[in-house]
């Protein structure tokens, strides 16, 4: 299995048909032939992946 962000394969199970993500840090999902990738918070919830606002943090903007 590959990450469907960054195309590591450096994933861990962390529950029924979700996933995790050692390269880039991000949780992910797989229902039907659909994946959602989500932000893990400061606090551990989960948030909808957001690129752009991702970019921004990342660029120090």
């Amino acid at each position: 299995m590959v990450c469907p962000l960054c195309g590591g394969n450096s994933i861990g199970k962390v529950g029924n048909s979700q996933f995790y993500c050692w390269d880039c840090f991000v949780e992910f999902t797989l229902q039907k032939n659909k994946v959602t990738v989500y932000e893990v918070g400061d606090d551990g919830s989960l948030l909808p992946y957001n690129r752009e606002q991702s970019q921004i943090i990342a660029g120090g903007s």
